[in-house]
Formats: C-alpha cells, structure tokens, sequence
C-alpha cells in the first residue's frame, strides 16, 4: 500500500512540473519520507544537485532543515506560498526537509510528501565551483526560475 501511494505521489508530482509552459525539462523524483520528512537523496557524492520545490498545498508553508545542533539550523527556513517553487542547491548525500504551519503560539509539523512536490531539472550546468547547500531561489513562480538561477550561475536547459 506504501509504494502505490509512493507511485501516486510521484506521478502527481511529474503532472504537477508537467503542465508548465517552461522550456526547461524537471522530471519527478521519488521520494524517501521518514518522520514526516522528505529526504533528498544524491547517489553522487562530488557533485550537487538542483531540486525544485513545489508547494502543491492550498495554505503557505514553511520549509526547514531539522538538525541537531541549534547553530547549525539558523537561516534555513523558507516561505512557500501555494503554487509558487523554491530552488535547493544541494551538496549533502541525504538532505532533510520539513514542512510546517506557523500558528499563533504553535507550529504544526506537516506530512510533507504531501505538502511539496519536488523535481530536479534534466540537464544543468553549475559556473564555478559550487560548495555548500543552500536557497538558489525562493518562493517564486514555476517559469521564473530558470533566468532568476541564470542569474546566480545556475544553467538549467
């Protein structure tokens, strides 16, 4: 039941990038969900990867990194209206993200496999040498990522 919810999810995520009039090509990748987590998987340590991140829920979101040591978390949340993408550089074999509702006095930690749907772009090249993991773009529209990564050295074809 797991892997045909996994299949659901994974071709409504490929749908979801699918229906942009955008010239560049982001195929779905699946995801591994652990503590209501997404993971990011790389299967190539040397080399970073681009990840786009849609947030396919009515309500906005916020994305964040959940570490172990407190120093090491500050600065990673990101703000994800409904319908807008985020651009990740990643440079970490496996990357966690969480997802979260900010209530008045509370926050409420989300499934977010079914918050986001995340893609990574076909073909990209990297200016320079990219070290680190960290935001290219936030909360924007699905078609402006492309000149606003050009931008920060980031080619996607």
């Amino acid at each position: 039941m797991r892997y045909v919810i996994g299949i659901i999810f994974l071709l409504l995520s490929f749908d979801v990038f699918a229906t942009h009039s955008n010239s560049f090509s982001c195929g779905p990748i699946s995801l591994k969900s652990q503590n209501k987590n997404i993971i990011l998987k790389r299967t190539d340590e040397k080399i970073a990867r681009v990840y786009i991140l849609k947030n396919v829920a009515s309500h906005s979101i916020w994305l964040d990194h959940p570490t172990e040591g407190r120093s090491l978390h500050a600065g990673w949340s990101s703000y994800l209206r409904p319908g807008n993408s985020s651009a990740l550089l990643v440079n970490h074999k496996n990357f966690n993200i969480s997802c979260a509702v900010i209530k008045p006095g509370k926050v409420d930690y989300l499934d977010c496999e079914k918050e986001i749907a995340v893609c990574t772009p076909k073909e990209v090249v990297l200016t320079g040498t990219r070290k680190g993991t960290y935001w290219l773009a936030e909360d924007k529209l699905f078609d402006e990522l492309p000149n606003l990564l050009k931008k920060r050295g980031v080619e996607i074809k």
